[in-house]
């Protein structure tokens, strides 16, 4: 396997030795395809070459929480590697998505036994919860008009965001009426424009109004 590979030329020699790398096998999920179901075991370390994932949790009455973002260099399954992750979540591709995996069987051990890996993966696992902190503090501290831009700016798929209202309010911690006021306040100053179920978006300015939210 190619240890480049991706828009963004990942190195994939800088987090796995070459004998985990023989065992890898590249798998390519469409968008809105699920990657991990809460329901069914997880088998395999994902690792995120190109494309953007959305996890999600799953509550005991049946409802779904949008918890945190992927993107390129990020892992799916760490926690269960570790054995540390009880209740599987589910993992959905946002748009295309390239990921290495790698068979728990042939290679947990190995993993596990790899000082290199496990001090990436700390690394990893520490920037997680960074970003849960900040993500909880932008909530706070900005309006829903910039976070709403940059989550936009998350989600879409060539130009069209599509996601459902009760999950984004939900996500950027605002109730449902004043998210809506704020689409159509976005519709009014031509931030996006609505068809149908559908927004199509203004990129530039919504970059201008994600400006400190996001790398966009």
């Amino acid at each position: 396997m190619n240890e480049v590979i991706g828009e963004n030329k990942i190195d994939l020699s800088t987090y796995f030795s070459e004998t985990i790398l023989k065992q890898a096998k590249l798998f390519i999920y469409d968008s809105k395809e699920y990657i991990v179901r809460f329901d069914k075991q997880v088998e395999h370390l994902f690792f995120v070459i190109e494309g953007r994932a959305k996890i999600y949790k799953i509550h005991e009455n049946g409802r779904r929480s949008l918890i945190q973002f992927l993107g390129d260099g990020d892992f799916i399954g760490e926690l269960s590697l570790l054995e540390v992750e009880k209740q599987v979540k589910d993992v959905q591709a946002i748009d295309r998505c390239v990921c290495l995996t790698l068979p728990y069987q042939k290679v947990k051990q190995d993993l596990l036994n790899d000082p290199h890996f496990l001090r990436i993966l700390a690394q990893y696992l520490g920037e997680k919860v960074l970003l849960r902190v900040e993500h909880f503090s932008n909530n706070q501290n900005y309006e829903l008009k910039h976070r709403l831009a940059a989550y936009m700016l998350q989600t879409e798929v060539e130009g069209v965001y599509t996601e459902k209202q009760t999950e984004t309010a939900e996500y950027l911690g605002v109730s449902y009426r004043h998210l809506m006021y704020t689409l159509t306040e976005f519709q009014k100053n031509e931030v996006v424009i609505k068809e149908g179920k559908s927004y199509h978006l203004n990129q530039a300015k919504l970059k201008q109004l994600a400006q400190g939210l996001s790398d966009f």
